[in-house]
């Protein structure tokens, strides 16, 4: 196992799958505890793993998604686990029926499939699963989602976003779908990469690889480029990190997040920002930016506004 951190959770995300099918599997957990072992991050990846999917488990309570259901019929679980203050709703779909998850302004959701696949979905993200012997299928309509994949040489595991089509096996990545195109990032393993526009042309992406695909050009005018994954999909801990972003972007990102909005002065906008940040902590992060910049804060109503 590499020390890449993205490749040990990916890795314990699938320890904590095949031990919630197998509970009593005394080989698994064997096989569990040498891995473990084998690093000393490993063991703590394997408690973040069962935090997040301990969920059902406290709720007593599993959930069979059905065709297109809204946001009401997700298991909401009480108490005090720490994830559930980070708005990650906990999704098991069991069904061969194409499904609809979607998540609102500021929510993130993550959803077991039944073929052991994992899906996190961000912000303001609307995706359409279908199952069947041949193939699994995910259609990203809108905003960004990461895929643990499970392996299964029969059964090719395509998301398509827009026009772009993103073709795995066994890997991890992830997929966000903005103003006519995909950006792929890849965290374990390898995946394809092609546009319908051109599917004879395609590009092969790495892990620590990212690349942004044209629906109209396809992969024509794409060029890959090393990753940071652990600052890029920092999100799915309900994190954003900034390292020498512009301030303009930086806000844009923020605004993903929140239904109230942040607007930056044009003479600060090409600012760098350095930092880390809640997402759900705008206020925190216009106050920490103004400071970076000399500049001061306006607001208006419960919109905000940064001016030198």
């Amino acid at each position: 196992m590499r020390d890449h951190p993205d490749a040990i959770d990916v890795a314990a995300a699938r320890w904590v799958a095949r031990l919630d099918r197998a509970p009593d599997d005394a080989n698994l957990a064997g096989e569990i505890d040498r891995w473990c072992a084998e690093h000393p991050r490993h063991a703590g990846a394997l408690l973040r793993a069962r935090a997040v999917w301990s969920g059902l488990d406290a709720a007593d309570a599993r959930i069979v998604a059905r065709p297109l259901f809204s946001r009401r019929r997700v298991l909401t679980v009480s108490g005090g686990l720490a994830v559930a203050a980070a708005a990650v709703g906990l999704i098991w779909l069991e069904t061969h029926s194409s499904l609809g998850i979607e998540t609102a302004v500021g929510e993130r959701r993550l959803a077991k499939l039944e073929d052991g696949s994992t899906i996190v979905l961000n912000t303001a993200s609307r995706t359409r699963v279908r199952m069947t012997p041949e193939q699994r299928s995910v259609a990203l309509d809108d905003g960004e989602a990461w895929f643990a994949v499970a392996k299964d040489y029969a059964r090719p595991f395509v998301v398509s976003a827009g026009d772009v089509r993103v073709r795995a096996v066994g890997t991890a990545f992830a997929v966000r779908r903005y103003l006519g195109r995909a950006e792929v990032t890849v965290t374990e393993g390898r995946v394809r990469v092609w546009s319908v526009a051109a599917p004879e042309r395609f590009v092969m992406l790495s892990a620590g690889k990212q690349a942004s695909v044209a629906d109209v050009s396809g992969t024509a005018e794409t060029v890959v480029a090393n990753a940071k994954p652990a600052d890029s999909l920092a999100w799915r801990q309900g994190e954003i990190i900034l390292d020498g972003m512009t301030f303009g972007d930086a806000a844009a990102e923020f605004n993903r997040y929140s239904t109230r909005q942040l607007s930056v002065d044009t003479q600060l906008a090409d600012r760098r920002i350095v930092g880390w940040f809640r997402t759900d902590d705008l206020d925190g992060f216009a106050r920490a930016a103004a400071i970076m910049t000399g500049a001061k804060i306006e607001r208006d109503g419960t919109d905000l506004r940064i001016v030198k």
